[in-house]
């Protein structure tokens, strides 16, 4: 049972080649545009695996021509410390495929494999018998390790003699049985294992990297995963501002230097970055900033340990394993290391609707009664609002749309002439999804987001067609023009300040629960109500922007809105009192 590799899984006892398509290599029409190649081997064994794998020549169709840098070029001869990084190279990505599958194993799998390699560290160390151990592991391994050692001969430009080839073979050999001794290190509960004796071969102590990327900074490293792994430019911002502080902070340096001890010091700082540190602190360094920050009489809050993980440590995760893809480095340096605080994963948020006892104190407020005036909205008198303030509180809750999406509308997206009034939204995210944490960008138009929404029959009872047609009248383009366009040319109109303000002021007036809802809350509470008043999920889905799931994505059309109109009439809160709100 020797190591296996990262791209061998096991599907019902037979092994699978599975490995993800690089971007430049999908239009290889053996790909066919897919992003993840898998392939039966139909075989039930290690060793017949790797045979399998070598005979298809299966790894020959990822690998790329890369240029040789001028120091790689010179190597040519096979020495002793061109031999230990060799072995070194192997040995540590085993011992990350090695890590990866005790943690994703089940359990008898990994106590069978925990138990067959504590016997053949046992065995090996006999000093009776450990040769004759060592002889037929070898024995097994041979045809793999000779298709590898000619793969390394290339891949060096050494000449594929005999005399190499068998060297090289030795040093993945080794490199191979220091993995079955880092398995019963990790089993022992030690979480870097013993570096085997080759690791040090090299005259200055340790081999240096030949790969160019190897020599990268985090930045470039950055950049190379963005151009290989498009995810669009909010995503592409976020990355950019992650590595530049990051890359400000370790001081610049290649890759292969950057330790898991500067990842973890670098978090533990960013644990107390003050919250908008780049608009209160701009052109300070991280350590700068806090610094700053602790020395104010009242210091900012710092961000969440959430934050803290989703925002920056996941994106320098994300980046490190891109220089794995590109075998740059041998482990990422992220490995083992916890956010202190985080809680629960992105994307498994606990959904936060509001009550209607929440819903009739929000709308109790001053801001929605009467308040002392502008810029007093929390003091009551008798000034009212006709604006973003009255109607996009109660646009978001009877529609479910995102508070984005709303900014954006304009008073022509109100459709109202039909008898199926409906509003046509074009967006695509929202900068305060809990689910999503991007920044409000310009954002791609997708099928999904494309949708009409149908006004709700209690929102026009409330006058809001009314309040369109008084932008009409005014002249406005815009459905809410209090909201500015951005200075940033990423930005569409942002209505954050706003969200802020309700988050941070509004809402812990109406309740003390935790966690708190939010203004995002009034999507989920839509949502929640539909399903409650028996909307079917294709409607909802719809109406809210979401992919149909199942079958439902590939055979369902789009329902017209009177079929999604009559769905959502029959939504109603069960004693929601907004009759104060009703325009005169």
């Amino acid at each position: 049972m020797a190591r296996v590799p990262s791209h061998l899984i096991l599907r019902n006892g037979v092994y699978n080649y599975r490995r993800r398509v690089p971007a430049d290599l999908r239009s290889n029409p053996v790909f066919r545009g897919r992003d993840t190649f898998q392939v039966s081997l139909g075989v039930r064994t290690l060793v017949e695996a790797r045979q399998q794998v070598a005979l298809r020549k299966l790894d020959e169709l990822f690998h790329v021509e890369h240029p040789a840098t001028d120091e790689a070029a010179e190597r040519t001869a096979l020495t002793p410390a061109l031999l230990a990084h060799i072995a070194k190279s192997a040995f540590e990505r085993s011992m990350t495929a090695t890590q990866r599958d005790r943690l994703s194993d089940p359990d008898d799998v990994r106590q069978e494999k925990d138990e067959w390699a504590a016997q053949q560290v046992s065995a090996l160390n006999d000093p009776i018998g450990g040769l004759n151990t060592r002889e037929h592991l070898r024995r097994e391994l041979a045809p793999v390790l000779q298709i590898e050692a000619e793969a390394k001969a290339r891949e060096f430009g050494l000449s594929a003699d005999e005399t190499n080839l068998n060297r090289i073979a030795g040093a993945l050999f080794d490199a191979e049985v220091g993995a079955i001794g880092a398995r019963v290190d990790f089993a022992s509960g030690k979480a870097v294992p013993t570096m085997p004796a080759f690791a040090h071969a090299s005259p200055s102590g340790s081999a240096i990297p030949l790969r160019k990327e190897a020599h990268w900074t985090f930045k470039k490293l950055a950049q190379a995963a963005m151009r290989q792994h498009p995810k669009g430019d909010s995503w592409e911002h976020k990355v950019t501002t992650v590595a530049k502080l990051f890359d400000d902070y370790v001081g610049a340096v290649p890759i292969y230097k950057i330790d898991r001890r500067k990842v973890r010091d670098f978090m533990n700082d960013i644990q107390f970055m003050p919250d908008r540190m780049a608009m209160r602190f701009p052109d300070l360094s991280l350590k700068d900033a806090i610094k700053a920050n602790d020395a104010r009489e009242t210091p900012y809050r710092s961000i969440s340990p959430n934050t803290a993980r989703d925002g920056y440590f996941s994106i320098i995760r994300w980046v490190f394993n891109h220089a794995l893809e590109l075998e740059a480095i041998a482990t990422n340096p992220c490995t083992g290391i916890r956010i202190s605080g985080a809680t629960k994963a992105k994307g498994k948020r606990t959904r936060n609707p509001f009550t209607v006892a929440e819903l009739n104190a929000f709308f109790r407020l001053p801001l929605f009664t009467g308040c002392l005036s502008e810029q007093r909205p929390n003091t009551p008198g008798k000034y009212t609002f006709d604006d973003h303030r009255k109607w996009a509180p109660l646009v978001l809750l009877f529609s479910g749309a995102r508070p984005s999406e709303v900014a954006q509308l304009a008073v022509a997206d109100i459709k109202s002439d039909g008898p199926h009034p409906y509003i046509s939204i074009l967006t695509e995210y929202d900068p305060e999804d809990p689910e999503d944490e991007r920044d409000f960008v310009v954002s791609h138009k997708t099928e999904n987001a494309r949708r009409n929404i149908p006004i709700h029959p209690q929102l026009i009872d409330l006058g809001f067609l009314s309040y369109v047609q008084r932008r009409k009248d005014a002249g406005d383009e815009r459905l809410f023009p209090g909201w500015k366009l951005s200075g940033d040319g990423r930005k569409l109109y942002s209505s954050a300040s706003w969200i802020r303000s309700l988050n941070e002021k509004q809402i812990p007036a109406i309740t003390m629960r935790r966690p708190k809802p939010t203004l995002y809350s009034f999507r989920h509470t839509w949502k929640t109500q539909m399903a409650i008043c028996g909307v079917p999920t294709q409607y909802q889905n719809q109406i809210l922007g979401h992919a149909q799931s199942g079958m439902d994505e590939h055979y369902l059309g789009r329902m017209d809105i009177e079929h999604t109109y009559k769905a959502i009439s029959r939504v109603s809160f069960d004693k929601l009192d907004l009759d104060h709100l009703k325009s005169s």
